[in-house]
């Protein structure tokens, strides 16, 4: 600093990079998180859209098969030149295929309503049956499902979000079994009641397992135990910022090369 010509001091600006690092990574995981969850309400939308357009036009073909049905029950068992038990066969596995598109149209829906902020009453074994189906083709060649349900009281929460829990939680669980021998490994759908009354859904998997050192984290936004380029990093943060806000809990238990067990607990609708 010059005064009367003369220097008397200096001034020293310092600028911290560091805080200014720590506020760019900040702002660079709300941005983020903030995709994450315009994608997630583009996958409802756009879930929704597609559940109408595919639900009329299948009204039509569960109504024409049902009608074949009937006319063919009416037909004798052995007509000169048609073989009436294999036709019979076609529609009936005809019919039971539409029945599948039908449960996927319906789970489909329940996920659309995943950014509507109503609150009603779920059947959470309903709602992980219908995780299961749209996470069938993750879950067909690597493991067998098994469901252990104790018939639990309902909870009162959004039934989309609590089906998005399920459904990254089960894909989680798909991706962490490799190898292609479903009849070696399972995923394991488990409720019951806790001492507290509370509802208590267990998903578990005999996948590769999450290191014991790396567990405090697993609820971090963008930590992630997957390859560079699989998962954002977000799903489980995802996951733990909605039990929460559904007032529950979501606890992880893992053990390399046994598998992971993650707990979720919800008040029960009557609590």
């Amino acid at each position: 600093m010059l005064r009367q010509g003369k220097l008397v001091g200096r001034v020293v600006t310092f600028l911290d990079i560091a805080e200014r690092k720590r506020a760019e990574e900040a702002l660079r995981k709300s941005q983020a998180q903030l995709r994450m969850a315009d994608r997630l309400a583009t996958v409802g939308t756009l879930s929704a859209g597609v559940a109408h357009e595919i639900n009329n036009p299948l009204a039509y073909t569960v109504a024409n098969l049902s009608f074949v049905q009937d006319a063919l029950a009416r037909l004798p068992d052995s007509m000169p030149g048609v073989d009436v038990a294999e036709l019979r066969a076609s529609i009936a596995e005809a019919s039971e295929g539409a029945e599948r598109v039908r449960r996927i149209v319906k789970d489909m829906k329940t996920l659309s309503r995943m950014d509507d902020e109503r609150i009603g009453v779920v059947d959470v074994e309903a709602a992980l049956d219908a995780s299961v189906n749209m996470a069938i083709h993750e879950l067909r060649h690597r493991a067998q499902v098994v469901k252990d349900y104790a018939r639990v009281p309902l909870v009162r929460c959004n039934e989309g979000r609590l089906v998005q829990v399920f459904l990254n939680l089960l894909v989680n669980a798909a991706q962490a079994i490799t190898g292609n021998a479903p009849e070696r490994n399972e995923v394991r759908l488990a409720t019951c009641v806790d001492g507290r009354g509370r509802v208590a859904v267990e998903i578990s998997d005999t996948g590769v397992g999450i290191p014991e050192e790396v567990l405090p984290r697993i609820f971090d936004p963008f930590f992630t135990t997957k390859p560079v380029g699989v998962g954002t990093g977000l799903g489980l943060s995802i996951c733990h910022s909605l039990v929460t806000g559904m007032g529950g809990d979501i606890e992880v238990a893992s053990k390399v090369g046994v598998g992971t067990r993650f707990l979720i607990v919800l008040p029960a609708a009557g609590a």
